[in-house]
């Protein structure tokens, strides 16, 4: 058998109402050579049932068992990639069109023909659409990831071999993937993608006005953790204005 070029990782939890448009996403991929490993936290909707219904259609990777959250759920997935570029996917998430893979795939192959791929080459990076809203990519990462997370996660490729030596830490419920990003920026070079290959969902857990609080503390604690104090007080600023959303909600 070939080898697998992607691995699509989606850490799911009760995602019946939207698991089925990222199933017929992924089965309509002309490119069909990747992996979706699904990691379950132990729905108790239909979830699992509806990703078993697209085993005969899909290579699928399923487990459905209790975790701590999403960070915990990816350590779990990432023990069973076999792609050689991993991209993760909300139960929201969906491919921009039925081409995306195969397009991608296509840049890869000739970036490395260019040597613009390489080794070296941690993540590849594109812009994306959150719902129906264009989010373009800004290539000044360096300078960003002292201030935010630079990049859209599903709209971040990456080098399965991160995960050789790397993981997520479990202890953050929103700012994991900056953590990790943060980690292993400097081990790499990152590539732009001109298109846009996928298509992020509103839903995530980032985006309820109710987690705004503790996506700023925890962003606050990435920054100031590798990067110092003085560096994170625009965080620390942003961090106490939504302590005071927060209390005005309460109290309305």
């Amino acid at each position: 058998m070939e080898n697998i070029l992607f691995t699509v990782i989606t850490a799911a939890y009760n995602s019946q109402e939207t698991i089925s448009e990222l199933c017929e996403s992924l089965v309509n991929q002309t490119c069909q050579n990747f992996q979706w490993i699904v990691q379950d936290g132990a729905s108790n909707d239909d979830t699992v049932k509806i990703i078993e219904s697209y085993k005969d259609r899909l290579n699928i990777s399923l487990m459905s068992e209790k975790d701590t959250g999403v960070y915990d759920a990816w350590n779990k997935a990432i023990k069973r990639i076999e792609g050689e570029w991993v991209i993760f996917f909300g139960g929201d998430d969906v491919f921009q069109n039925k081409k995306s893979l195969e397009k991608l795939y296509a840049f890869i192959e000739n970036e490395k023909k260019k040597k613009q791929i390489t080794d070296e080459t941690i993540f590849i990076a594109s812009s994306i659409f959150i719902a129906d809203d264009y989010r373009p990519l800004k290539d000044n990462y360096a300078l960003r990831i002292k201030q935010e997370m630079p990049f859209l996660y599903p709209g971040l490729v990456h080098n399965a071999r991160l995960f050789e030596t790397h993981k997520y830490n479990p202890q953050y419920k929103i700012a994991g993937d900056y953590d990790f990003v943060v980690r292993v920026i400097e081990t790499g070079n990152v590539v732009f993608y001109p298109r846009v290959f996928c298509q992020m969902g509103p839903n995530g857990i980032s985006a309820n006005v109710e987690n705004a609080l503790l996506a700023h503390q925890e962003q606050y604690m990435v920054i100031k953790k590798y990067f110092g104090a003085e560096a994170a007080i625009p965080a620390f600023k942003a961090m106490l204005y939504q302590a005071a959303l927060r209390d005005q909600r309460d109290k309305a």
